[in-house]
């Protein structure tokens, strides 16, 4: 048994390589320590000077014990009882992070801290791992967080975000995207702008392919002006470009819009018309232009709005839902008020209930819709609450396109329009534990910028 030596408090010393930064508050641990006594040793090691690199006999680095000490300060303990034991420093790093890593108030950060000291001591990932206790799998995310902007991963903290939400940050294959979307994690908004962020890397790969199918026959320009539009490509179609026949012999030229399209042009022949016509078509392509942005970027905020609507309603817990029955049967008879055109499509109720898609009846119409009522039947069995809310759901025909604007041909602005379906919608989910967004919630009462980026005057 290690022998337990009496050492003042003056002459322990915190360990600088200690995983666990922030000691917390040792208030009520010192008010024990004043009635109790300290219960268990510290473990410590002899300090080893850094310019004389010797020991000077009474000096000593904490390993185990950091709380305790700091607490027993605090307390106004002149001595602590410690084992003193002989240590490398990879050792005692090793011995720090196993005794630290398991603790629940250890911040993600802290840990992964550990870990990459660890490495940098010589360990392996796998080895971190056994004596850890993590996973090989959980040590490398946890590793990988370090790649993160540090002042705005310990801001993120504070918002008690979990590991799992962390792990959506890897959907983004930019480092700036990652850091920008630590100002949003662990808010209503994180899962709006990461659905955001993750469209906008998609769209720009798909653009930088469009750009360089166009750069083998066009030049890309900056400016319009003396150009004339013969074609456009929406970016977030698929990647095809058709040579011109004529590209040997007209000079093609392609422009790059900022809200998803690409014009192929070519250079403008002299016009007839005044300085004054010019400047007023310059004016009415302009405004046609913004209005068509508005557009886009409304349809696709739209859109991934719908998307984490549609994704709560596949995931809710069926526990929510059985709080809120009443509430969910008073959608569906909204759901059937709003429409009586009839019944769901067999691809809707499939998915809905989970059921395997319908097959067709037999000639005397009877084997195979028995065999698909009892499919439907059985898929209901198994979560009947979740099941509900789906059918309604399905019912109700909610999608991409279900929002809050209109365009109309006779004004150059996106008008907001009210949807007392989609606020239906909206009210029920969020009883069942749905954040709306900041933009979801401007989308719906108007207040939205897209609403003002184009204007009639």
């Amino acid at each position: 048994m290690a022998e337990i030596k009496y050492i003042p408090v003056k002459k322990l010393w915190q360990h600088p390589d200690n995983p666990r930064k922030d000691l917390g508050d040792v208030t009520e641990l010192a008010e024990s320590i004043k009635v109790n006594g300290v219960l268990q040793n510290l473990t410590v090691v002899p300090l080893i000077g850094e310019i004389t690199k010797k020991w000077d006999g009474e000096s000593y680095r904490v390993i185990i014990g950091h709380r305790r000490l700091a607490a027993a300060k605090l307390a106004g303990l002149e001595e602590l009882p410690c084992v003193v034991v002989e240590m490398s420093e990879r050792e005692q790093l090793s011995t720090m992070l196993t005794e630290n890593m398991q603790r629940s108030d250890l911040t993600v950060y802290e840990q992964a801290q550990g870990f990459q000291m660890m490495l940098d001591m010589g360990d392996t990932v796998e080895d971190i791992a056994e004596k850890s206790g993590f996973s090989a799998t959980t040590v490398r995310r946890r590793v990988k967080l370090l790649e993160l902007d540090k002042d705005k991963f310990k801001k993120s903290e504070e918002r008690g975000v979990s590991l799992f939400e962390y792990m959506e940050l890897d959907k983004l294959k930019s480092p700036e995207r990652k850091n920008e979307m630590l100002d949003y994690i662990g808010t209503e908004n994180f899962k709006y702008k990461l659905k955001q962020a993750i469209n906008d890397e998609a769209a720009e790969a798909r653009k930088a392919l469009w750009v360089e199918q166009l750069s083998t026959f066009a030049t890309q320009i900056t400016d319009k002006t003396g150009y004339k539009r013969v074609n456009s490509f929406y970016t977030n179609g698929e990647v095809k470009v058709d040579r011109p026949e004529d590209a040997d012999t007209i000079e093609y030229f392609f422009f790059v819009e900022t809200w998803g399209y690409i014009v192929l042009m070519v250079k403008d022949e002299p016009t007839t018309l005044t300085p004054e016509e010019e400047a007023k078509e310059r004016e009415e392509q302009l405004k046609q232009e913004r209005k068509d942005a508005a557009a886009k970027a409304l349809s696709e905020a739209t859109a991934r709005a719908y998307e984490l609507r549609a994704d709560f309603v596949a995931t809710v817990s069926a526990a929510a839902i059985k709080k809120r029955l009443a509430d969910i049967v008073a959608l569906w008879a909204y759901a059937e008020y709003w429409d009586d055109t009839g019944w769901l499509t067999e691809e809707e109720i499939a998915q809905a209930t989970g059921a395997e898609t319908l097959a067709e009846d037999d000639e005397d119409g009877e084997g195979d819709a028995a065999f698909t009522l009892q499919a439907v039947t059985d898929a209901i069995g198994k979560t009947p609450e979740k099941t509900l809310l789906r059918m309604i759901y399905a019912r109700l025909g909610d999608g991409k396109s279900e929002g809050y604007f209109r365009s109309y041909w006779n004004s150059y602005t996106m008008k907001h329009e009210e949807n007392e379906k989609l606020d239906r919608i909206y009210a029920l989910l969020v009883k069942l534990g749905y954040e709306m967004s900041d933009d979801e919630k401007a989308l719906q009462d108007g207040t939205h910028e897209l609403f003002g980026e184009a204007t009639d005057e």
